[in-house]
């Protein structure tokens, strides 16, 4: 699972790296043709957490790139509440395609989350997991639009897509984030993996049954790139995570890691 990550990063270099437009500060409010605003997305930041604005990397059924604030936490367009029952800012690659919850997205609605890193816990003991090089890191997600009625804004909202965890991160905890390696994102920003077009409230379901096989392809296409790039991660304890700022990332001494991985 992923439930916080650090997300230091320029958003202007990250818009560059995907080939997102760039648009001037004025025109940030202009629905779904916005492209990238740095102004309208989060702050850097080194302590995220669900239900809070993040920033992704989405594409659109004409081929197009946004980069884009939005709420972490996937609602379905058909819920009548952002308040679910049950958490849905993680979504399991294996079972994302199937899910009612996700399967939409699964279908057309793919995104890249960025991040400098991530965290996940050992019990109470958090530990940072991030490259060896601190480039930054690309975790797969869905995004769906959700608002509560036809009379107000449709709310871009998101997941991150976690796989079971091998190697190394799984003596940490059981999942981790699916990470994507650069040759596979223009396949994973396509609207279908067949290169068709379901649109924006595509139901997998209904797709044809080659789309349904490509998608599951797809998925576990980035399952296996995902747990290959997981691999090559360094990590290390650190203390609780509380506010923010880059002493979250720092390792706790050794001497003071107790029952850690490195005693």
């Amino acid at each position: 699972m992923c439930r916080a990550f650090a997300a230091d990063l320029d958003w202007d270099d990250v818009a560059e790296h995907f080939g997102v437009c760039a648009i001037d500060a004025d025109d940030a409010d202009t629905g779904n043709t916005v492209h990238h605003c740095a102004a309208a997305l989060p702050s850097p930041t080194f302590h995220t957490a669900p239900k809070t604005d993040i920033a992704i990397v989405a594409g659109d059924s004409q081929g197009r790139r946004h980069l884009r604030a939005a709420y972490w936490s996937l609602i379905p367009k058909s819920s009548k509440t952002i308040d679910l029952s049950y958490p849905t800012y993680n979504a399991r690659i294996e079972t994302a395609a199937s899910r009612p919850t996700y399967a939409p997205s699964a279908a057309s609605m793919r995104a890249i989350i960025p991040a400098s890193g991530y965290y996940e816990f050992k019990g109470e003991h958090p530990y940072y997991f991030h490259a060896s090089d601190d480039v930054p890191l690309f975790m797969a997600g869905l995004y769906s639009w959700w608002r509560t009625s036809a009379h107000v804004p449709w709310r871009l909202t998101a997941t991150i897509l976690t796989r079971e965890a091998i190697g190394a991160p799984a003596s940490v905890h059981s999942r981790m984030p699916v990470l994507l390696p650069d040759d596979m994102i223009d396949d994973w920003f396509a609207p279908l993996a067949n290169g068709g077009n379901a649109g924006a409230n595509a139901n997998a379901a209904s797709l044809p049954a080659t789309a349904n096989a490509a998608i599951a392809s797809l998925l576990a296409e980035a399952n296996d790139a995902g747990g290959k790039l997981s691999q090559r991660l360094v990590f290390h304890e650190i203390a609780p995570l509380h506010d923010d700022g880059p002493q979250l990332v720092e390792p706790v001494p050794r001497w003071h890691q107790g029952s850690g991985l490195f005693a």
